[in-house]
């Protein structure tokens, strides 16, 4: 009997350990815990200490809408490539980068946990899709880790994009997080005065 009872506070023990209410913190300790990547959900802490120009950009979404997102990237032309100086070149801005898209379709749409009171689980699944991107595994092999991740939905933007930025820091990464929603409100903001446009959310 004795033995049982110790064998079951060791398991509540254990299971307390790696418990959190907390995606956020989760994700962090988690992270930090297999620093080698050498777990799902985690990632190489050593690819983000050198030069991470070659390295793609990730973009995301919980299904295939992000797409647009992502062609809107690939076509952007609003600076000199070569003078870095504002105005288009004819060139698209991103024309010599890489990216990865990564659209979350078995747990889409995202827009739904929120109405039921699921949203630690969305947020969890929002560091999970940035966890993968920021890693090599996948399926069918390895695929380079990003150096800059782009929500490119409305939802995981509003429920995870300050918890994506304060996961970075807490990892030491480089990484740059860009929102779908703060992309479209500093395009409107940026409208030029008498202009007609129109943003879509």
């Amino acid at each position: 009997m004795a033995s049982v009872l110790r064998f079951a506070l060791l398991c509540l023990a254990a299971a307390g350990a790696f418990a959190s209410d907390d995606p956020l913190a989760t994700a962090i300790g988690h992270a930090k815990a297999h620093p080698q990547g050498d777990a799902p959900a985690s990632f190489v802490a050593a690819d983000f200490r050198g030069d991470l120009r070659d390295l793609p950009i990730g973009v995301f979404d919980s299904g295939v809408g992000g797409l647009t997102v992502l062609e809107a990237l690939k076509a952007h032309d609003r600076h000199h490539n070569l003078t870095g100086a504002e105005g288009a070149d004819g060139v698209p801005d991103f024309a010599g980068e890489r990216f990865v898209y990564f659209g979350d379709q078995a747990n889409m749409p995202y827009g739904n946990y929120s109405a039921v009171g699921r949203t630690d689980f969305l947020r969890e699944l929002i560091l999970r899709d940035a966890l993968f991107l920021l890693g090599r595994r996948q399926a069918t092999g390895e695929k380079p880790p990003v150096k800059a991740i782009v929500i490119a939905c409305n939802t995981a933007t509003a429920y995870g994009l300050e918890d994506l930025r304060a996961a970075v820091k807490a990892w030491g990464i480089p990484v740059i997080v860009i929102g779908v929603v703060e992309a479209g409100a500093q395009g409107l903001a940026e409208t030029a005065d008498g202009a007609q446009g129109g943003v879509a959310v």
